[in-house]
């Protein structure tokens, strides 16, 4: 940054990519959601890592991914495990 110059007008990522970073979070609150739910007590556990493999990765883009999250999780995905990452909620997460 140049002195005396205006650091958010010059950041260059800004144009262009704000609904990058705005992805970005999103795809970071579905990955907080499944691993608390269904792999934190076993990272390596494999009847989750094979119903994720079902649900998930074998439908590829043939299904909505929102749908395939919904059926993998049992329940609408929720910001809870991500605000509880990010030290803005405290949980049993």
């Amino acid at each position: 940054m140049s002195p005396g110059t205006n650091f958010s007008a010059s950041f260059g990522h800004m144009c262009g990519y704000d609904a990058q970073y705005y992805g970005y979070m999103w795809s970071e609150v579905f990955s907080d959601d499944l691993f608390q739910s269904a792999f934190r007590a076993d990272p390596m556990s494999r009847t989750a890592g094979r119903k994720y493999c079902d649900l998930v990765l074998a439908p590829g883009g043939s299904k909505d991914a929102a749908d395939m999250l919904e059926s993998f999780l049992g329940r609408p995905p929720n910001l809870d495990a991500f605000l509880t990452a990010k030290g803005l909620r405290s949980g049993s997460h």
